[in-house]
């Protein structure tokens, strides 16, 4: 691809956001602003840095013209701007304005740490007995990952897999608070690290490999050693933190890309295994939303029809349960009917994120529209969180959120995620709160804890 001084200046300006919001509006290396502009940076900004320096090109290949493609890149990047520009807007509005934002799964104090540990127990034994099923019943993890991932033959179950999904996500967090208040029982410390990689492989299993990423990811942001008084953050470990957590998610979400596929085909893909690095690097990770987006940029509308929002409708109506609406319709996921305009045959879907879909929604006024509303929700949690303890619980649900809930932004599928991902940690916030004797009763093996320190109390240092 030929490199013009329009893209260059488009991708300066892209990445030039990226790096004010960090350091603007970011808040140590657990902070949900702070996260949102990691998740953003991989799934929108990988490609297009990859794309400039000639490292690769869009994919699939056979979509794209080599001669439009510096003009379309620009248009991607300078739409993908407008957007990111909005969301900041709304971050900063909430986050500078002192409100106190909107975030109750989010624990207001140290959690009980004897509940955490039950709860991490009964959910990793529910986990494991399911799993014990499925593959008695499909011949293997094989088997079991053909069944949900491409068959879809446990579609209706998947609540079954959220069993395993937040049981791993508690088990780490539990292992992060025992470590950070000093247990003295190596054990009892290590037993839930033990648990949220079982739960995480039981996640796994039914071809989610987003689980044992966060779990790692989580890991990374969150271990700390246990200290009488608490330092300050310092910018050089929160980058180092976010470059080793980025560099552990590539390589991870790679290799259990090639673990699946030869446990479920017998061998690597040929598509994926005949890829270059790079390339092998951006499916592994589903980092290719930018491509998808470049597609919609070229597209619509002068081919295709905006949607007029049926996308954001379609979304509100996933959320209700079927159990209580048993005549909802099916909806298709956006990925999954964009895919199929270009290969109608294909089951899987593209993911686009949610910049590209208010785009295919609303069109140029989608842009402006979707990021703002997107960074006054982003805003409003991480005004919340900033008032909360740095516990390892609360830098799980932040992980959550912006990994799983909104990485990009609003999109339709947030309130469906909503209730699956942070339902149940709002529950589990409100169960594992402390109650009648405070942090001291919670465990004898641990010491006293400074429980009362908070985002604000601490902000990253600049020296």
């Amino acid at each position: 691809m030929e490199l013009t001084l329009s893209v260059v200046l488009a991708a300066m300006v892209f990445f030039s956001l990226l790096i004010t919001c960090a350091v603007i509006l970011g808040r140590g290396p657990s902070d949900v602003v702070l996260l949102f502009v990691l998740v953003f940076c991989l799934f929108y900004g990988f490609r297009p840095l990859i794309f400039v320096l000639g490292l690769d090109g869009p994919h699939p290949t056979d979509l794209f013209f080599l001669g439009t493609l510096p003009s379309l890149l620009t248009r991607t990047l300078l739409g993908l701007s407008l957007f990111l520009a909005m969301a900041m807007l709304g971050i900063a509005a909430v986050t500078r304005s002192g409100a106190r934002g909107w975030a109750p799964f989010f624990a207001e104090k140290e959690t009980d740490l004897r509940r955490a540990l039950a709860v991490t127990f009964v959910l990793t034994a529910v986990g494991a007995l399911v799993s014990a099923y499925l593959m008695a019943r499909y011949g293997g993890v094989g088997g079991v990952i053909v069944a949900g991932k491409y068959d879809k033959a446990l579609a209706g179950l998947y609540w079954l897999r959220s069993v395993s999904a937040v049981g791993a996500v508690l088990a780490v967090t539990t292992f992060i608070d025992l470590r950070r208040q000093g247990c003295t029982s190596r054990t009892l410390t290590y037993l839930p690290l033990v648990c949220a990689f079982a739960n995480a492989f039981f996640v796994f299993m039914w071809g989610s490999r987003g689980v044992l990423v966060v779990v790692a990811a989580t890991l990374v942001l969150g271990v700390q050693r246990h200290r009488r008084h608490q330092r300050r953050v310092r910018r050089e470990r929160v980058l180092v933190r976010l470059l080793v957590a980025c560099a552990l998610v590539i390589v991870a979400a790679s290799g259990m890309r090639m673990v699946r596929d030869t446990l479920s085909h017998g061998e690597v893909q040929a598509n994926y295994a005949a890829s270059s690095a790079w390339r092998q690097a951006s499916v592994g990770t589903n980092s290719i939303y930018f491509d998808a987006a470049m597609l919609s940029f070229r597209d619509w509308p002068s081919t295709q029809r905006f949607r007029g929002g049926e996308d954001f409708y379609e979304g509100i109506l996933g959320a209700v349960p079927r159990m209580i609406w048993p005549g909802k319709p099916t909806g298709i996921p956006p990925g999954k009917w964009f895919r199929q305009v270009y290969e109608p045959r294909k089951l899987n879907g593209w993911p686009m994120g949610a910049g590209a879909l208010w785009y295919l929604n609303f069109g140029w006024l989608g842009l402006p529209l979707g990021g703002l509303i997107s960074g006054l929700v982003i805003g409003m949690v991480a005004a919340a969180q900033r008032r909360r303890p740095r516990s390892g619980f609360n830098t799980g649900v932040a992980v959550i959120a912006a990994v799983f809930v909104f990485p990009l932004g609003w999109d339709n599928q947030v309130p469906m995620k909503f209730i699956i991902w942070l339902g149940p940690m709002w529950l589990l916030a409100r169960y594992l709160a402390p109650r009648g004797g405070g942090p001291r009763r919670r465990l004898r093996s641990l010491p006293d804890a400074d429980v009362t320190k908070s985002w604000d109390a601490r902000p990253m240092s600049r020296t």
